[in-house]
């Protein structure tokens, strides 16, 4: 089985050497390396110069991580397509985990692994217990995958975490990842893979999530903006699907998404959007629990403005600029 690492980077001079040195140091190495340079205005591309020739560099002018993770899985030549960001940080066992697991187990959508969060600007050191050998893997069906991967904050969030087998992309199209849905291109792509068979999850800590705070992230109206119309792009696929037991739960988490990004609105004095929103969440019925909270969120904001339950602030508290310029967009199934 021939294995291909992809990395999108954009300014990520701070953090691209921890990153590749992280698969470089893989007890099974992969197949190839193929990194995207995004249009860096940093010395990114000088770093990724120094791997050579243990990586294939490509470089494209600013275009967005979507556009970047498509021309690379086009170019990749392996059967797996093992995503990492260039901010984050492999396990040394982390692809022999996962592709033993690909290789056990036919008919997989996905391989995902856990994690850890931390916010150094180095490497990050792994003082935890040696991973076993044969870890236990959790098999997660396509209607259970939805509700779990939509709950907040999810075990999911992050491409980091996850390797497709390549013949999974290729029946998405050309764009498994959407250009059109610019910082929801990913969470676009786990409400497809439903379609394609159960997901498998291994709670072992494999993969280092650093966490960068930045301007896009701690725009809350906007990136739970973008996941709703990510949700009405995916409403259509989810209705003509073959099978069809995750259309619930995807109504459900579509819902619960509109309640949540009427609330901002709310809190950004945009009653008339929000209303429209909570409206469309009681279109397509999804469970009386989900009736009942829509419907009072509705009612709330009728009431004279002093009754108004606090509504959540639009953007999130400023934090200090972490290391670097790579800024990483909230993960979208975050509530």
């Amino acid at each position: 089985m021939k294995v291909s690492v992809v990395i999108p980077a954009y300014n990520a001079s701070a953090t691209i050497d921890a990153a590749v040195e992280s698969v470089l140091a893989q007890t099974v190495a992969p197949d190839e390396i193929l990194v995207m340079d995004d249009g860096s205005t940093d010395d990114t591309l000088q770093h990724l110069e120094t791997f050579k020739p243990r990586i294939r560099v490509f470089r494209q002018s600013n275009r967005g991580v979507a556009h970047a993770r498509n021309l690379l899985c086009q170019e990749a030549k392996g059967e797996v397509i093992a995503f990492l960001d260039a901010d984050d940080i492999w396990h040394p066992k982390y692809l022999e985990v996962q592709c033993t697991r690909l290789k056990n187990v036919s008919g997989m959508a996905a391989v995902f692994a856990g994690h850890v969060n931390f916010r150094s600007g180095g490497a990050y050191v792994w003082n935890h217990a040696p991973v076993v050998a044969s870890p236990d893997y959790q098999l997660i069906e396509p209607e259970r995958f939805v509700e779990l991967y939509n709950r907040c904050p999810g075990p999911f969030g992050s491409m980091s975490f996850c390797c497709i087998p390549k013949r999974v992309l290729a029946q998405m199209g050309r764009e498994p990842f959407p250009v059109i849905l610019t910082g929801a291109e990913d969470f676009f792509l786990m409400n497809v893979l439903p379609f394609f068979g159960p997901v498998a999850y291994t709670a072992l800590p494999l993969v280092a999530y650093r966490e960068t705070p930045g301007s896009l992230s701690s725009n809350r109206l906007e990136t739970v903006g973008v996941a709703v119309r990510a949700f009405e792009l995916l409403a259509g696929l989810h209705e003509s699907a073959p099978g069809g037991g995750y259309v619930q739960p995807f109504k459900r988490a579509f819902a619960s998404k509109r309640r949540h990004y009427a609330k901002l609105l709310m809190g950004s004095g945009r009653a008339f959007e929000a209303r429209a929103q909570l409206k469309s969440s009681l279109a397509d019925p999804c469970g009386l629990a989900s009736l009942i909270k829509s419907l009072g969120l509705l009612f709330c904001t009728y009431l004279p403005v002093p009754l108004h339950p606090r509504w959540p602030a639009s953007h999130r508290p400023s934090m200090p600029s972490g290391t670097g310029e790579q800024m990483k967009v909230t993960r979208l199934n975050e509530c």
